[in-house]
């Protein structure tokens, strides 16, 4: 049997220097890889206490074991072709040709071999050569005349710089032909609001006398067409923005010079105010997030509102009932209209700059990281868990004071500490750090300090007034309609266009919540399945999300998925009542001439509408009996709070090499080993208790409140947990 000391020692992996993007020399060779016997043991038996315990030291010391933090590895199958070789001369020369025509600066040699591996999708080799100067002294200046076959036999150094090229994986809503399609819809919807103005501004869209009289296509293009364009708009935007808010850190760690902890892993751009995000984006100089949220809340919320407040029916609803055989038109408004026009052209040119920016920049990932085993892969490679020591229960304002000064980097989809792969002494730092020092105060995540460990929609001061609005709107649009209360929607129809589109927006924030909070609410249940891991419904797109959770059978996001679909018709049904006389309806009085709704479309479009809005109560109250328990330490929301829910889980050993993988190669590697998982106590690597997700059987499950791991100290524990 092999010494347990000789074990301990091809245990503890030293970290290798990363490939970095340039080499100023010739790259040094890489070690051969040290092979961890001790994954070949099977289980350990009693009399390998000694030596478990000796693994324990060494992680309590800081030394990652099992193959952790064993540092980048190039492999030859990253890069099936082989390395293209080119002089520093020539390829300066080639990047400005192909760049003449820019107003940019001329490249350096570093931009132009890192563009040139990009380009060809392959590692680029640049040979950097250096004329050496035969004499200390350049006597030059007394010799006249330099003779240029001198120069040619002066010997000359040459150096290899090697760059790779970078990941670019997105998604489709970020890739180039969407943002183009969205930016040409938005250019095509300015335009057709101007055109239509200019045609029908002295003129009525259309004229009757009973609502009776028009046809069954011209009855749905007044009737619904407006509000289904603009609601549809709306959630094109969505899909964007919601992508961009999502991948931004991982880009942000995949720049030349890394990104500081508070501007990467620390962010949290899914939940927290919506209208505040784009601020806390400008913040940070994440110019594409500020600029997709930016458009997504003038899609979602202004253009529904002023397309519905665009068209006017008149004569008033005073004079059509005192005339029910009076001609009726609708108009278009001309305040309302310019407004919606300027709205559509600051999305177009909103879109434009979001294209420019990402088209100018590389996505960092190879592949989509979902879930909690997408942020195990990238975290293996390297020693990035040893700075989340003692983080288990810390707050998310705890944890961004440690990390906040730290720069973190990913390279070849795994996360690491910048001093472990260097930082070029030029690279310029773009977050501004001079309100950091006030951070005590300031809480840096976009949201008020808090220790809850729920969103803000899913504490009372959250669904309480969400609740509430869903009740006062259900009670007031029957008010609104059949009481003398209509002299609002009379002199302002766009304001319940704008309560709907104001319950939509809270809707999508707590559906937000429940997709962020859904895995690690299984994970508490304890002995969750290895698909668990990888479930990750924050990326999943709008309408395929009830579909995914019927598949999963999880039928709580089933609804809330549903309550998406059905709040986005909302708009629109009510945006057509708003325009009705109900109380010549309900009396039956002339009934057909007193609006643009027949009797049955009326009743009908209120009772969907009053539908949607009992469903949007009752699920948004069993979402919150079923959520109001806090079930972890903190909210799962920035990459560094999952990574501290498993800096020393066991489990960790199980993504060595994982980092290259696919999302279904990562899922059948998991399935295979038919291990289970929850969220807890657990006993760790370094032989201490903690808190947060690992292989069961776990110690116990979490108590928010309760530290588990002073069990065996009562002393230490307040008397009102007992």
């Amino acid at each position: 049997m092999i010494k347990k000391t000789a074990m301990v020692t091809l245990m503890v992996m030293v970290v290798e220097d990363p490939p970095p993007i340039a080499y100023d020399e010739s790259p040094p060779p890489t070690p051969t890889p040290v092979f961890d016997v001790t994954s070949a043991l099977g289980p350990l038996a009693t009399q390998d206490d000694d030596f478990v315990k000796k693994l324990q030291a060494h992680e309590a010391n800081g030394t990652l074991t099992g193959g952790l933090g064993r540092g980048f590895v190039s492999s030859p199958s990253t890069y099936s072709s082989s390395p293209f070789r080119v002089r520093d001369a020539d390829l300066l020369r080639q990047s400005t040709q192909r760049r003449k025509t820019s107003f940019r600066r001329r490249q350096t040699l570093r931009e132009a071999g890192q563009d040139e591996a990009n380009r060809r999708g392959r590692i680029v080799e640049v040979i950097a050569e250096r004329q050496q100067e035969e004499q200390q002294h350049d006597i030059s200046n007394f010799e006249g005349g330099i003779d240029g076959r001198f120069h040619s036999r002066r010997p000359r150094s040459s150096a290899m710089r090697v760059f790779y090229p970078q990941p670019d994986w997105r998604p489709v809503s970020m890739r180039w032909p969407y943002l183009s399609i969205l930016i040409l819809v938005s250019v095509g919807l300015a335009g057709g609001s101007g055109l239509t103005y200019r045609v029908y501004g002295d003129k009525p869209l259309v004229s009757f006398t009973s609502a009776v009289e028009l046809s069954t296509s011209l009855y749905v293009a007044v009737r619904f067409a407006p509000s289904i364009c603009a609601v549809s708009y709306g959630v094109l935007w969505q899909l964007v923005d919601l992508d961009v808010r999502r991948l931004e850190a991982f880009h942000q760690l995949s720049r030349q010079g890394g990104a500081e902890a508070a501007a990467s892993v620390n962010v949290d751009y899914l939940t927290g105010y919506t209208l505040l995000r784009p601020l806390c984006a400008l913040r940070r100089r994440h110019y594409a997030v500020a600029i997709s949220s930016l458009a997504a809340i003038m899609a979602a919320s202004l253009v529904p509102t002023l397309a519905v407040a665009s068209i006017v029916l008149t004569p008033s609803r005073a004079e059509r009932r005192g005339d029910p055989a009076a001609l009726k038109m609708l108009r278009l408004s001309a305040t309302w209209s310019h407004l919606l026009t300027a709205t559509l052209v600051a999305c177009a040119v909103a879109g434009i700059g979001l294209l420019w920016i990402l088209r100018s920049r590389r996505s960092g990932l190879l592949a989509d990281a979902r879930g909690i085993a997408g942020l195990a892969s990238m975290a293996v490679v390297s020693h990035i868990l040893m700075d989340f020591r003692g983080l288990d229960t810390a707050s998310l304002g705890d944890i961004h004071h440690r990390l906040k000064r730290k720069r973190y980097v990913l390279r070849n989809s795994s996360l690491a500490p910048l001093d472990e792969v260097g930082r070029d002494e030029d690279e310029n730092d773009d977050y501004d750090h001079d309100d950091d020092d006030d951070d005590e105060k300031v809480d840096d995540s976009g949201k008020p300090p808090s220790e809850s460990p729920h969103p803000l929609i899913l504490r009372p001061i959250g669904w309480l007034p969400f609740l509430a609005g869903s009740v006062a709107l259900m009670a007031l649009m029957p008010t609104m309609l059949f009481t003398n209360a209509d002299i609002v929607l009379d002199r302002a129809p766009w304001a319940a266009t704008a309560a709907a589109v104001g319950l939509k927006l809270s809707w999508n924030a707590m559906e937000t919540a429940v997709r962020v909070m859904e895995p690690f609410y299984i994970l508490s249940r304890r002995h969750a399945p290895a698909k668990t891991l990888l479930l990750d419904y924050t990326a999943q797109p709008f309408g395929w999300l009830p579909a995914r959770a019927l598949l999963n059978q999880h039928w709580l996001m089933l609804a809330v998925g549903v309550g998406s679909l059905m709040i986005e018709f909302l708009t629109i049904l009510v945006s057509g009542l708003t325009m009705v006389d109900g109380q010549e309806l309900a009396a039956r009085k002339k009934a057909a001439d007193t609006g643009q709704e027949t009797p049955r479309s009326f009743f009908s479009s209120l009772a969907l509408c009053e539908a949607v809005l009992f469903y949007t109560f009752v699920i948004g109250a069993v979402v919150f009996v079923r959520r109001r328990r806090a079930f972890l330490p903190r909210q799962p929301t920035t990459m560094a709070s999952v990574l501290a829910y498993m800096h020393q889980s066991k489990m960790l050993y199980d993504f060595v090499g994982t980092e290259a993988m696919s999302e279904p190669e990562l899922g059948r590697r998991l399935s295979l080993l038919g291990k289970t998982y929850g969220l807890g106590w657990f006993r760790g690597r370094d032989g201490q208790t903690h808190c947060g997700v690992d292989e069961e059987e776990l110690m116990g499950s979490y108590r928010h409140g309760v530290d588990d791991s002073q069990r065996n100290q009562p002393w230490n524990t307040a008397w009102d947990v007992f």
